[in-house]
């Protein structure tokens, strides 16, 4: 089969490229760009404790945060709400920190949702997480996700 007719083809290679079909299909430039960064902050097995630093990382590159989540492997039933934090240098880049209902696993479904203050994470910057509140003792499992941009 010769092929050649159709990847020489301007018109043939702008209509497929181009279309709101390759686009949903395919997704955007922007998302292919969009980087993910999963953190553990604690075991599967141990119940979370309140506490600075359950995780210390250094980025691996300039970021630009877009959005941060939560989940749980072990949700916990009652009590105050788990309150998970991210700093840089020491300092929150959330002015309304990351939150995990009860009975729930994620925080994308929390009540109130988290306001990211501080989006542009430095390449090398030290980054921590902290617990901040937790409930009844039973949750498990923390784990964050930085999602965003390089710079």
């Amino acid at each position: 089969v010769d092929l050649s007719a159709y990847l020489t083809s301007a018109t043939a290679a702008s209509t497929y490229l181009t279309t709101a079909t390759a686009a949903s299909t395919y997704g955007t430039i922007a998302q292919a760009k969009t980087e993910y960064l999963v953190l553990a902050a604690s075991d599967e097995s141990t119940a979370l404790t309140t506490g600075t630093g359950k995780v210390t990382f250094r980025m691996p590159y300039a970021m630009t945060v877009s959005s941060v989540r939560a989940s749980l492997s072990t949700a916990q039933a009652s009590g105050s709400i788990l309150t998970v934090d991210i700093n840089e240098a020491g300092t929150t880049i959330l002015s309304t920190k990351l939150t995990i209902d009860n009975t729930e696993k994620t925080s994308t479904t929390a009540a109130t949702a988290p306001v990211i203050s501080d989006t542009a994470l430095a390449d090398d910057a030290e980054i921590t997480i902290d617990i901040d509140q937790v409930g009844d003792g039973t949750a498990k499992g923390l784990k964050v996700v930085l999602i965003g941009t390089r710079v």
